[in-house]
Parts: structure tokens; sequence; C-alpha cells
């Protein structure tokens, strides 16, 4: 156990960026050393240790906290950030699939539905088809709205929102949280301002190309049509490829 978490602990520590999420192997092996301690302390306790009773209290207020801190975090489990917080939303403190790897959506199906809405808008983290959680869905990118998306709601990833996006224009705008801020709606202004003005969605040089990828179309996108027609994945890996080798050739 204590290989498999130094290890990962090593992982982190590294110039590598990976999700806190590959973390919750070493935690529950951790959670597993702390089996020993209630006998531990019984027998301090019985060889006269005087701190034994006050460490044991104190063993049994920490496993409280523990058992209520995630009763109060179910089932949002993903999302969860503890008081180090400080109350400061997810996507300032975290980035990549840290907050949301597409499973809200089944409650942004329940949010829809209780909002009676006809379709909603996603921009979310990942490529699947989002219509299979959420049948009103339509694919979104929010850092190119349309004049026509005006007044609509739409919900965000929130890694879309300062990370694999440029969302933070719809901050200014009425939004709720949902399913413990893995994902975030927001009600769209009458009127769209500009690119770059107050309120209104970046220009392209401010954009976040989700996953980095060097590419200027949205790969969730180019994925997406893969999915929705097969016959497109060999065009696209030949695409991808001839982009991949043109980028390496200006390299050089």
């Amino acid at each position: 156990m204590g290989v498999s978490a130094g290890v990962y602990v090593a992982c982190l520590l590294s110039r590598l960026t990976i999700s806190i999420r590959h973390f919750s192997t070493p935690l529950v092996l951790l959670i597993l050393l702390l089996a020993p301690l209630a006998r531990m302390l019984g027998s301090l306790q019985r060889s006269g240790w005087r701190a034994a009773r006050a460490a044991g209290w104190l063993a049994l207020v920490l496993a409280l906290v523990s058992v209520f801190t995630a009763v109060r975090a179910y089932p949002f489990y993903l999302p969860f950030l503890n008081s180090l917080s400080l109350g400061r939303p997810g996507y300032e403190l975290v980035n990549d699939s840290n907050l949301d790897w597409n499973q809200a959506l089944p409650e942004v199906d329940l949010w829809v539905r209780r909002q009676g809405l006809q379709r909603v808008m996603i921009d979310e983290y990942g490529f699947t088809e989002p219509t299979v959680y959420v049948r009103q869905a339509l694919f979104w990118n929010c850092q190119q709205p349309s004049a026509t998306d005006a007044g609509q709601w739409v919900v965000i990833s929130a890694g879309m929102i300062a990370d694999g996006h440029n969302c933070l224009w719809l901050l200014h705008y009425p939004h709720q949280s949902l399913a413990g801020g893995s994902m975030y709606a927001f009600q769209l202004p009458n009127v769209i301002p500009p690119a770059g003005s107050e309120g209104g969605p970046p220009l392209r040089a401010a954009w976040h190309n989700f996953g980095g990828f060097p590419w200027p179309e949205d790969s969730r996108l180019v994925i997406l049509n893969c999915i929705r027609d097969p016959l497109q994945l060999q065009p696209t890996i030949d695409h991808m490829r001839a982009m991949y080798e043109a980028a390496l050739r200006e390299k050089k």
C-alpha cells in the first residue's frame, strides 16, 4: 500500500499534470491503513498512556466528521472540494476533468425536464453524444455563440468555464450550479454583446482549445461527427495526420 501511495504522490509532484481523481486509489489504500488505529489506541490506553483517551475521542470526532462530509457531498463526489477551497468555485481552483467528465449529464436531464425546455445547448467536457443522456441537447461552443442563441438557456461544464474553453463572459448573466458544481446553467441575454466587449464572448485570439489540440476545429465536434457517421472516421484520421505532419514541418 505504501509503495502504491508513493508512486501516485511522485506522479502528482512531477511536471505531468493529471487529474486529482487519479489519486483516489491511494486514498482508499491510506484509509485501509487506518484500520488498526482503534486497536492501537486501546492498547495505548491499557498501557497507561495519559493522552490515549484524548486521542481516542479525537479519532472518533474525525471519523464522524468524515462520515458527515461523505453524506453531505453525496452523490456529487467528483466535483467535491473541502473547506480549504474557502467557498471559491471549483473552476477557479482546478482544471482538466477534476470537476466533470460527463457524469453530470443525467442531472442536467432532470434540470431540463423541470424547466420544461424544448432544447438546451450544452458545452460539455468530453467526447460523448449528449443526446443519449439529454434528449433536448444541442452541441454548443461558448466561444462561438450566434445571434439566434440570445435569451436561451445553455449548460456549460465547469471544466469549460476557464480551462477547456474561455467561458468567463457567461458569469455576467444569471446562472446556477448543477450536480454539485460539475456543470452550470446560464441564461443568455436577449442581445449577446459583440466579441471582445464587456459581457461578450472572447475574441478568437483569447479562445481556449479543448484538450490543447493544435487544429482550429473543435475537436469534440470532429469526434462527434465520427460517432454519428462512422464512415468519417478514416478521412478524419487522415486529416489529423496531415495536420500533425504539417505542424512538425513548420517546427523544423
